[in-house]
């Protein structure tokens, strides 16, 4: 983001999530809303039906038999997330979807820029340290102890911990890699596989106890 935009441009928060206290929100919700019930079903495969994640062969057949029905969980949750009604004082309830639509009606249209030597209309910030900080949200219990169960601060080094609203960036960024398992099966296997999956009365159902079966 800052090679691309430029530095001193707000394009990418130092510190801890609760700069963005928003997202924070969201992965809140996301977790509510299917989130932990993936991780609950992988947990429970692993204690009692033999799945072992240090295995190749066994993290490749998790994405062949749920990858597609996590996708379509997110989906979904997406799109009651962006219909859901929100309050807002002294004005009527809108949705995401609302608020984006008519935005761009009444702000034209935005968005990142290609060209990063081209005129930008962006609004000054004038305090990075407390930028996209909702205060009430950062209030809210439920949200922080999310946070706090998904994130380590140790990582940020001893300013960020002295204070929370450091934007002092990290000594080195994080890096996942993430690389894809390998397939054990020849592709006359995998066809075999998904045959014989198609037979099996479970393999449509989105109940947790017969994905279980899967």
């Amino acid at each position: 983001m800052e090679a691309t935009h430029g530095p001193e441009r707000g394009a990418y928060i130092w510190g801890r999530s609760m700069h963005n206290i928003r997202i924070e929100r969201l992965w809140c919700d996301v977790t509510r809303g299917f989130g932990r019930k993936w991780s609950n079903f992988f947990l429970s495969l692993e204690f009692s039906a033999g799945l072992r994640p240090d295995l190749d062969a066994h993290i490749w057949l998790l994405h062949h038999l749920f990858l597609a029905a996590i996708n379509q969980d997110a989906a979904d949750w997406t799109r009651t997330w962006n219909e859901h009604k929100i309050r807002f004082d002294n004005e009527r309830t809108r949705s995401p979807r609302d608020m984006f639509f008519f935005g761009m009606i009444e702000n034209g249209l935005r968005g990142f820029d290609s060209d990063p030597d081209a005129s930008r209309d962006d609004d000054d910030i004038e305090d990075l340290d407390t930028y996209g900080i909702d205060w009430e949200e950062l209030h809210n219990a439920d949200i922080m102890a999310h946070h706090a169960e998904h994130n380590d601060d140790q990582e940020l080094g001893p300013d960020a911990l002295e204070n929370p609203f450091s934007n002092v960036g990290p000594h080195q960024l994080s890096h996942v890699d993430v690389q894809e398992p390998l397939c054990p099966f020849t592709p006359e296997q995998v066809a075999g596989l998904d045959a014989h999956l198609a037979l099996n009365l479970h393999s449509q159902s989105r109940n947790m106890n017969s994905r279980r079966s899967v």
